[in-house]
């Protein structure tokens, strides 16, 4: 008798924390400097009709401070992003004062997405579900263990109640 198919199998999921990306200005950025901390990943567009949420992403940024890490992940995924990856950062810096990290621009949807978005998409490598982008301004809210604990609309507002609350109790 085999003994071994007596233990439980172990499911290894990849740790958020092993991954990284590249920011407007070229430099890489690792996840893992943000254990402990939670997580609000937003994929923008300069040009989506719901870019003004901006406002709200900064908003949360300054009533969290260091306790919640804002990630903004630029795409043309829908069709609504043209600029480069400088033009972005200049954007977002003149219209909004964005303080929070910016991305390099990639694909977040479709089968070549940036690794971050890879991980989101896939119950196997995240644990938790697969996460399906819709829309410019979708929020995933990972909290400080580094597990997905909320997806929200590209319509809900980055201060809504179920945001705000999803960060605080959670």
């Amino acid at each position: 008798m085999n003994l071994l198919m007596f233990l439980p199998s172990l499911v290894l999921y990849t740790s958020i924390y092993t991954l990284s990306f590249t920011d407007t200005d070229g430099s890489t950025v690792n996840m893992n400097s943000f254990q402990n901390k939670k997580i609000l990943l937003v994929n923008i567009a300069t040009n989506s009709p719901r870019v003004g949420q901006l406002t709200g992403l900064l908003q949360l940024k300054q009533q969290y401070g260091d306790s919640l890490v804002i990630i903004a992940f630029p795409s043309n995924s829908f069709g609504n992003e043209t600029r480069s990856d400088v033009e972005i950062k200049q954007y977002c810096h003149q219209n909004y004062n964005v303080n929070f990290f910016i991305a390099s621009k990639n694909s977040v949807s479709g089968p070549y997405v940036q690794p971050v978005y890879n991980w989101l998409k896939h119950t196997a490598e995240n644990g938790v579900m697969d996460v399906e982008i819709k829309s410019d301004f979708q929020k995933i809210l990972i909290n400080k263990d580094g597990n997905i604990i909320g997806v929200f609309a590209p319509g809900v507002s980055p201060t809504d109640t179920s945001i705000v609350n999803a960060i605080t109790i959670n």
